[in-house]
């Protein structure tokens, strides 16, 4: 084969690839690498933070509290001469709660107990006559509590059991449903919580009551009355 003819055919070989090259280039340079498959996270719950949300709070209380009962008032209950004008007088009174608290809404328990006196004031002379008694209340409450937060003030009614135990009377006890309304103001702190209340035990007395004859009770005039103790006390309780 002639030298010029093989000349010819390699620049026409030459000229094709050249003439090839460019559009395999750029077709590889306009496909995309290969984007690499990385898998969703999975969320995995957050133990602390689930127990943490569906724990229920510290919502259950027992608490103790003293103060005093500051007078009670069973006003002309003996008339025509001879009065029980204050029944149960000023004395300590001691006791405890166990309940459970959720705005606005609270529900407990309460025992108090109160060495207190009465005093009889009769006679042609007004002669006040001092005589040991005792007062036992155990009473459940409904609470209402005002507002929400470490600071709750509320108010409270209820009824129980009311106890009176007449020491210097021998045979006069007096042990009758009553009820009980009032208020006061709770605050917490963390796991602790500081109260005061203010309550009135209403309790209904009749002549039966005291172990007087009705006769004579009718002779006297004496008529059933509402025995009004009123209880200020502070106390320190617990939630848990």
């Amino acid at each position: 084969m002639p030298k010029s003819r093989v000349f010819t055919l390699s620049i026409v070989f030459l000229s094709a690839i050249v003439l090839a090259a460019p559009p395999v280039f750029a077709q590889e340079e306009t496909v995309p690498p290969p984007t690499p498959t990385v898998p969703a996270p999975t969320l995995q719950p957050l133990q602390g933070q689930t127990l943490a949300v569906g724990a229920p709070a510290n919502n259950a209380e027992v608490s103790f509290f003293m103060g005093g009962l500051v007078g009670g008032d069973l006003t002309t209950l003996l008339t025509d001469g001879f009065s029980l004008s204050s029944t149960l007088e000023k004395g300590r009174t001691y006791g405890g709660r166990i309940g459970y608290y959720t705005f606005p809404f609270g529900v407990e328990g309460s025992f108090a107990y109160s060495n207190s006196g009465l005093g009889i004031t009769g006679g042609f002379d007004n002669v006040t006559i001092r005589l040991g008694a005792r007062a036992m209340y155990a009473e459940g409450n409904l609470l209402l509590i005002l507002i929400p937060g470490p600071v709750q003030p509320f108010i409270t009614g209820g009824g129980g059991l009311h106890s009176y135990k007449f020491i210097d009377l021998a045979g006069i006890d007096v042990n009758k449903w009553g009820w009980n309304f009032g208020g006061g103001l709770k605050i917490n702190i963390k796991r602790v919580s500081l109260r005061a209340d203010v309550r009135d035990h209403l309790t209904s007395i009749t002549a039966a009551d005291l172990n007087i004859d009705q006769q004579l009770a009718d002779l006297l005039g004496i008529n059933a009355q509402k025995l009004h103790n009123v209880e200020i006390s502070f106390g320190i309780g617990f939630r848990f």
